[in-house]
């Protein structure tokens, strides 16, 4: 079970802990580049036999037909039906905040500046299949979208060995207003998407977690689109004072390491008893989770750190910045001060992590491997570009055109500067 190593212990080991061997790297590389190359030439083709090959899809076809969503609709409970259009609530509730709005202003001299904000028009939303299935997924991502006023979405996911995808994920999609579906994953979904088919329009923007192969082949297109942010494994930090919480504690590294062998998690507390109880507490609790198998590998890329102070707690706490922060004490705010990263805060001890995976409003695309330094949870604004606003009239212009040549002949463009004297003649 997980070890309790001292700050300085698992700051020592934090590379081995948080990282993948840079040899796994380079196989990685190697590997997703010569599926990238397999896609660019060979397009459908290709999509069809990696499905083939990675999926074990016998006779894989491309898209989602209408017949199979209305399957889908007939197949789901109405339980889950109910707690679907509950989550859907929430999230669009949460999200609608975020819609930011366009300003002009004008200034006394009669300039006119703003800002203007527009959707993007074509999005790829990836949404991971294989050990699980997220229709949950499907919400994070295209919510925001729908708010941002993007137009085409497009939902791209592993099939199932006979071809299928999930009966939720497809109830998710149409409830989202979702009709184009792609039955396709991996990296070479990714690829479909940047780069087009001949069936598979390109797309402007990707976003949606995955696993290392997904999350490397968002990074190698960037550029010719834009991605979200690194998304997955998944990985959580608990912090506890009181050894009464163990057991919460306990739950929540198992709720997040379940996900993939490659999760991580981590429980800090100047209290070597409450980490102590929540050893206990994971070896109980560990009999009674489903995906053992997993769990084994997973816990091991996790520790248990004891600190000395509450300023050593905070200093590791975002040395870690993980995606999700648990804040299991009884006064989480008087923390928030202290915590400088973190993509997705959780405070006081009965807000599960699982509340925002699923259901009550912010989003669980989140950064993660410590990209919680710079990174945000997916948001409207991610679907979203802006474009500055100016406007002069010819009297302020005339102001600003001396400072304007001494600027431009600073930086010898005299062209710039022309482009001003030409207007005042």
């Amino acid at each position: 079970m997980i070890k309790i190593l001292s700050a300085k212990e698992f700051l020592n080991k934090k590379q081995n802990v948080l990282s993948q061997d840079v040899s796994q790297e380079t196989v990685l590389l190697d590997r997703v580049k010569v599926i990238q190359d397999d896609v660019l030439k060979n397009k459908d083709e290709a999509l069809l036999r990696l499905t083939q090959q990675f999926d074990k899809v016998q006779k894989p076809t491309l898209f989602v037909t209408e017949s199979d969503t209305e399957k889908a609709l007939s197949q789901v409970s109405k339980p889950f039906l109910t707690a679907l259009k509950k989550a859907y609530s929430n999230i669009h509730k949460y999200h609608s905040k975020q819609k930011p709005k366009n300003w002009s202003q004008t200034l006394k001299n009669g300039v006119q500046w703003g800002l203007r904000y527009t959707p993007l028009n074509r999005v790829g939303l990836y949404t991971p299949g294989g050990r699980a299935i997220y229709p949950s997924t499907v919400l994070m991502n295209a919510i925001p979208a729908q708010i941002a006023g993007v137009k085409d979405l497009v939902i791209t996911t592993p099939p199932q060995p006979d071809g299928s995808v999930p009966a939720a994920i497809l109830a998710a999609a149409h409830l989202c207003g979702v009709k184009t579906i792609l039955k396709v994953g991996g990296a070479q979904a990714i690829f479909a998407l940047a780069y087009g088919t001949e069936k598979i329009k390109k797309v402007d923007k990707i976003v949606g977690p995955g696993n290392s192969y997904v999350t490397l082949a968002k990074q190698m297109v960037y550029g010719t689109v834009d991605i979200d942010k690194p998304a997955g494994p998944s990985e959580v930090l608990v912090i506890l004072d009181d050894a009464k919480y163990a057991t919460f504690a306990a739950s929540e590294l198992l709720a997040q390491l379940e996900h993939d062998p490659q999760a991580s998690a981590f429980a800090i507390s100047t209290s070597k008893e409450a980490l102590t109880e929540l050893q206990k507490a994971l070896k109980t609790l560990f009999k009674a989770c489903k995906r053992q198998e997993i769990l084994t590998k997973s816990l091991e890329n996790s520790a248990l750190i004891q600190v000395a102070s509450q300023k050593e707690l905070f200093e590791t706490a975002n040395a870690i910045a993980s995606e999700h922060v648990v804040l299991l004490v009884d006064n989480p705010d008087s923390f928030l001060p202290y915590l400088e990263h973190g993509s997705s805060l959780f405070l006081g001890p009965y807000t599960p992590v699982a509340l925002g995976d699923y259901f009550a409003g912010p989003n669980h695309v989140l950064p993660t491997a410590g990209a919680a330094r710079f990174a945000s949870p997916l948001g409207v604004l991610d679907f979203m570009k802006y474009a500055s606003t100016l406007k002069y009239p010819k009297n302020a212009l005339m102001s600003a055109a001396p400072h304007l040549k001494v600027l431009t002949d600073t930086e010898q463009l005299d062209a710039h500067y022309l482009s001003v004297s030409t207007r005042l003649k």
